[in-house]
């Protein structure tokens, strides 16, 4: 390897050919990166400026062509000071930027650092950017503003440019010279150099990679020309195409897929974890890209709601109103298996309706989003597992996949429950709506709305684009006949029940109804332009038909509305019920990261500490055995809790299990008390608490 400090120009002057390599991505600045370096360029000509250091570029050379040079980093500079190049000389042509030699400078810029005039094959341009990027590059050279390819990024940002250098005030020499003044390092790796570790170490100054731009590099990089050719055209441009060339978030759920633990990837830390995957799969990188594309197709499917089957993709739909991510690697398990298995559709269908109750009644019930994570990270192999101990018994697995998932999901516990009938009703009585995200406000409405109805009304189009909103019945602010209306306690009712289910509904006329009497509200009136407000009495809306029963608007009518509200939403959305049986004594097996799990009061079999598995006969055995096994590989961290005085003694006492010759650990304590000492222990020797995981005897065993 060997470095260089150089000027730009120089470097794309004595360079014959550029070659983007297909591991790279696509060209990608943003306006404001654009923004920032012609600002650049104008501040160099008012300073006056010697130099202006622009990042490193390294490169080395193509074994296809021995004068083509491959941009290994730097890319997305070159690129972008090549258009600016392109903008100034297409401007120049057009005398929109003024030159004291314009046919000199057209020519010099052109044959300098765009143009390979001696170059024999038929493309005579000296940068060769991905495919996607060449076509609209070449265009901006060779055609008219017409032919331009404009939903392309190159041509966005060339247009930037181009307007630029006709509004800033300099000449072209005036542009060109503070281009001059940019200087980089120019890196050149020679065989013996990895690119791929180079790569990885570079802090330039251009536009950081996303964490999928890493890991596209780490896949091709390692494979020979012809071999990039061939994966990035069956494998890796198809991924980007079904993630809309946005895969980062299909990656972490792959990640997730994939991980023994169940463990949910983090995006911040996406590329080492898939370093860490892939050298661990014991797959090439060709098959690794060929088992990504099979799930992003599902997950492009699931995505589109396009599985094939109108009743699906309409169940699809409906979920999807609720706006998240974390149910994807469930889904795209499933609908894997599904196929796979021949499942019928009537048992998707059941399977995703389920996951929509399941979503459906934690929303309601205001229970936190993140605990899903870890739910859907984990369900499927949890329901596997159960499918698999009647294969291990060679018994006949006499149930179905929806049966055991709505098993599974109504043991859950803590934050990560299915809440039943009577949490739904307690919450929906006093759930103030407007703290919901916005996005389970659009879902809640629709589905209540559309759920029982015989036709469907677009309750989130017209929520988004304003057409219809949320209407209070009972006014935000009470007029003197509201007050009276209500009755002596109107204030209370007014605080009780203003946000909640039952004083709300759909209208199109919030605005015009404002704090009208309920009269007015039901029957419907005339505003001051002479427009016909329709009445809750002949609205369309199914979620308020039950108005059209009403007289008036008072407590009583609300706690009728709401009773009825709430019947509604558990005939949406039932409670599952399951007549899944599991085969002899199951277990239940609890990553110890899942903090939403009731250890307390728990009987433990066994743990399983790395990938190893251990029986116990109870918690304080569980303790000792995994404070022996993480004392073997962290001596000097237990040595240093020992000194802490803490649970760990260098001598035996009373109520104490020795781990080594030196080392005990107080056992005689609760079970809290013992996740309290693990936690603190993992903690000290930098474990992940994905690492541990406990086999417990069902609840309903216990009981």
């Amino acid at each position: 390897m060997k470095g260089n400090e150089q000027q730009l120009v120089e470097f794309l002057e004595n360079n014959k050919r550029f070659c983007i390599p297909l591991y790279q991505r696509n060209y990608d600045w943003k306006e404001g990166n654009c923004r920032q370096l012609f600002s650049d360029l104008l501040r160099i000509h008012e300073d006056g400026s010697k130099s202006h250091f622009f990042g490193s570029i390294v490169y080395s050379q193509s074994e296809a062509n021995g004068d083509e040079r491959l941009i290994i980093d730097g890319q997305q500079r070159i690129t972008t000071v090549s258009l600016i190049l392109i903008a100034m000389i297409n401007a120049a042509k057009s005398d929109e930027l003024p030159s004291e030699d314009k046919d000199y400078y057209i020519q010099n810029v052109s044959e300098r650092f765009l143009i390979d005039k001696w170059r024999k094959t038929e493309r005579k341009v000296k940068l060769k950017p991905i495919k996607k990027d060449m076509e609209a590059f070449d265009a901006l050279l060779f055609k008219s503003p017409e032919e331009f390819i404009m939903d392309s990024v190159v041509t966005r940002n060339y247009l930037f440019f181009y307007d630029e250098v006709k509004k800033c005030g300099l000449k072209l020499e005036e542009i060109l010279e503070a281009i001059n003044k940019l200087e980089i390092i120019s890196i050149w790796l020679g065989k013996d150099d990895d690119p791929q570790l180079i790569f990885e170490s570079l802090n330039s100054t251009g536009l950081d990679l996303s964490e999928s731009d890493k890991i596209r590099n780490n896949l091709l990089m390692s494979l020979n020309s012809k071999e990039q050719e061939e994966a990035y055209d069956k494998y890796w441009n198809k991924i980007e195409i079904a993630t809309a060339y946005q895969p980062t978030m299909f990656i972490r759920d792959y990640l997730t897929i994939k991980s023994k633990a169940n463990k949910v990837a983090k995006i911040e830390n996406l590329y080492f974890e898939f370093k860490t995957y892939s050298s661990e799969s014991g797959l090439s990188k060709m098959e690794q890209m060929a088992d990504m594309f099979k799930y992003a197709i599902q997950y492009d499917k699931i995505q589109k709601a396009d599985l094939g089957d109108s009743v699906l993709n309409k169940l699809l739909r409906q979920l999807s109103y609720i706006d998240t991510q974390q149910y994807m690697p469930f889904l795209v398990q499933f609908f894997i298996y599904a196929e796979e298995s021949g499942m019928p559709l009537a048992d998707r269908h059941t399977v995703v309706q389920t996951i929509e109750c399941y979503m459906a009644r934690r929303i309601i019930c205001g229970l936190p989003a993140n605990a899903l994570n870890k739910v859907f990270a984990s369900l499927h192999s949890d329901i596997m597992k159960h499918i698999k101990e009647f294969e291990k018994h060679d018994e006949p697995f006499v149930s179905s996949y929806p049966e055991v998932l709505k098993y599974v999901l109504i043991r859950k516990q803590g934050n990560s429950e299915l809440p039943s009938d009577n949490k739904v009703a307690e919450e929906m009585r006093v759930r103030n709506v407007y703290k919901m995200p916005l996005a389970y406000r659009y879902f809640m409405f629709e589905r209540m709305n559309n759920g029982l109805s015989k036709e469907f009304v677009d309750i989130v189009g017209n929520m988004k684009n304003g057409t219809i909103s949320i209407e209070h019945i009972m006014p935000q602010t009470l007029s003197p006949r509201w007050k009276n209306d209500l009755g002596p306690n109107f204030q209370e009712i007014h605080d009780k029940y203003l946000h909640t289910f039952a004083n709300l509904t759909l209208s199109a006329y919030n605005q015009s109804y404002s704090n009208s009497s309920f009269d007015e509200k039901w029957n419907g009136t005339t505003d001051r332009n002479g427009k016909q407000i329709v009445g809750y009495k002949d609205s369309i809306y199914s979620i308020g038909a039950d108005l059209k029963g009403y007289s008036q608007w008072t407590e009583t009518e609300i706690l009728d509305r709401q009773h009825k509200l709430i019947e509604k939403f558990k005939t949406i959305w039932p409670m599952p019920t399951s007549t899944f049986k599991p085969i002899e004594r199951p277990v239940d097996n609890v990553m110890f990261s899942d903090e939403d799990t009731e250890l307390t009061g728990r009987t433990i079999s066994a743990f399983t500490y790395k990938g190893t598995r251990q029986e116990v006969d109870s918690w304080k055995s569980m303790l000792a055995g995994l404070c022996a096994m993480v004392y073997r590989e962290h001596k000097s961290a237990i040595d240093f809790l020992c000194s802490q005085k803490g649970h760990f003694h260098t001598e035996p006492h009373d109520g104490c299990s020795q781990i080594s010759l030196t080392c005990y650990v107080d056992t005689a304590n609760s079970t809290k008390d013992k996740i309290s000492i693990i936690k603190k222990m993992f903690s000290e020797c930098s474990l992940s608490e994905d690492d541990l995981s406990f086999d417990l005897v069902p609840i309903a065993q216990e009981a």
